[in-house]
């Protein structure tokens, strides 16, 4: 019986940095250290086991260069194809609510890989999640407020103002795809 690919968010990360540029394990782990994906850990003991994952499902590859000894990994025409799909998968409305970062990564991913119209569906969907989303937690805070503590009160708002920002930023995103 042939194991299922489940790849992972870090899955994903290292397959989007690996199609942009071919990388050494060591380049990956700095690109983690150096950027925003600092979210996740740049650990050779996370790094280099995911590597691995993807290599013997293949979905990356690791070729043979004379004299390197740090060989760089290569994104499979199988490992862009499940990035891809990855990409274009619907957005479901808990991603909004709990995993705004990994819809943050799809985008940052989506430049190369996907269609303007395929960018365009993405943000409008994202936009039109965040907005129901932002409204729940309005109801909640206005029916709630007055029974909680005024710590709970200020982190509720705070959640609502960064829903915000990230509405905010979805229709600007839009108007420049547009």
């Amino acid at each position: 019986m042939k194991k299922q690919i489940k790849p992972t968010l870090l899955d994903f990360a290292i397959l989007g940095l690996l199609r942009e540029n071919p990388l050494s394990g060591y380049r990956i782990r700095k690109q983690f250290e150096e950027s925003a994906l600092g979210n996740y850990s740049s650990s050779p003991g996370t790094i280099y086991p995911a590597l691995k994952r993807l290599e013997k499902f293949g979905l990356v590859e690791k070729p043979v260069e004379s004299g390197k000894t740090n060989p760089h990994f290569l994104v499979t025409p199988k490992g862009i194809s499940i990035l891809k799909d990855w990409l274009l998968k619907p957005i479901e409305k808990k991603e909004v609510e709990k995993y705004t970062d990994a819809l943050l990564l799809k985008f940052a991913f989506m430049e190369t890989l996907t269609d303007k119209k395929q960018k365009i569906a993405f943000l409008t969907s994202f936009r039109d999640l965040q907005k129901m989303y932002i409204q729940d937690l309005q109801e909640y805070y206005n029916k709630e407020a007055h029974d909680m503590p005024l710590h709970g009160k200020l982190a509720l708002l705070h959640g609502i103002d960064t829903n915000k920002a990230t509405l905010k930023w979805c229709k600007k995103a839009l108007t420049q795809l547009i």
